[in-house]
């Protein structure tokens, strides 16, 4: 299952452009100018990535995103063997108050804490 999922993931590491941003919310007390909040980030990875992930794979943004381009933050696919892998995604335009998001997975799979 490793494998597979090594496999898959690799031909998931390309960028996905979002082209219906999330709207910006006012910050969070840490962030200065509006973010996008982590929800917004999972809805649209799930939406756009997840059915080419293995069934049961499960997306955590954990942090909120400045509404800047280049801005970045990291979320987190675990996956149903325990293994997970790493997702960057990128504020790359903002028109109209929506932020158009890239999603980039890691390169490499990270291996199960009992592995």
């Amino acid at each position: 299952m490793r494998v597979a999922s090594a496999t898959v993931l690799t031909l998931l590491c390309a960028s996905f452009a979002a082209g219906c941003g999330g709207d910006t919310d006012p910050p969070p007390e840490s962030m200065s100018g509006p973010t996008v909040q982590p929800a917004d980030i999972t809805a649209q990875a799930e939406r756009l990535i997840g059915p080419k992930m293995p069934e049961g794979s499960t997306l955590e943004c954990p942090d909120p995103l400045s509404a800047q381009v280049d801005a970045t933050t990291t979320c987190s696919w675990a996956m149903p063997d325990g293994t997970s892998i790493g997702m960057t995604v990128t504020v790359t335009e903002i028109t109209d108050g929506k932020a158009s998001l890239n999603f980039a997975n890691d390169d490499q799979v990270t291996p199960s804490p009992s592995s």
